[in-house]
């Protein structure tokens, strides 16, 4: 089973038949700088590339260009290595810092939140089967679960399309 599943983290490998410096050639084809941020060209930003991003060395960060709301979009980094006259590129895709920290505020909360509802319901057990319980109670464990679909749909969503961007792109198998 692999746990990264469920979670807002990808681990990949793309393997070529191309050099590194056709690689890094493609990818920099693709990848524009970031703009800084303006409130007033926020609903009108035009994108040249597919995404935004830069190279250093062997190594590249970018994210896909969209024209939509999407916090949840991964930030892809990029390593690349040569053997065997193959090139490998290890990528890693993971939410941005911030939306990082918040989701896992907001889960760990309510996640406690559920944790005390179970054990309070098995001390209470015997008193819930005589008079019922309350479907309230579930409300805690709906928010769970749509905090953590909220995040891994769009992101699984967005990290797929970007694999299949790269594969295409660099000529993998």
């Amino acid at each position: 089973m692999n746990p990264t599943k469920y979670l807002p983290l990808e681990n990949c490998v793309l393997t070529t038949n191309i050099s590194t410096l056709e690689i890094l050639k493609r990818i920099a084809d693709n990848i524009e700088p970031k703009q800084g941020f303006n409130l007033i060209s926020l609903n009108t930003r035009k994108y040249i590339k597919p995404y935004t991003g830069h190279i250093n060395g062997l190594t590249f960060t970018m994210s896909r260009n969209i024209n939509y709301g999407n916090s949840f979009s991964p930030i892809i980094t990029g390593k690349l290595e040569t053997f065997s006259g193959k090139s490998e590129i290890k990528l890693t895709m993971r939410l941005v810092g911030f939306v990082a920290v918040f989701i896992s505020f907001w889960l760990g909360v309510v996640g406690l939140v559920c944790l005390g509802i179970i054990i309070a319901g098995l001390s209470r057990l015997k008193q819930i089967s005589q008079n019922g319980f309350s479907p309230m109670v579930l409300l805690p464990f709906v928010m769970f679960a749509f905090g953590v679909l909220l995040v891994l749909l769009p992101f699984k969503y967005e990290s797929k399309k970007s694999i299949q961007f790269l594969s295409t792109l660099l000529d993998c198998h």
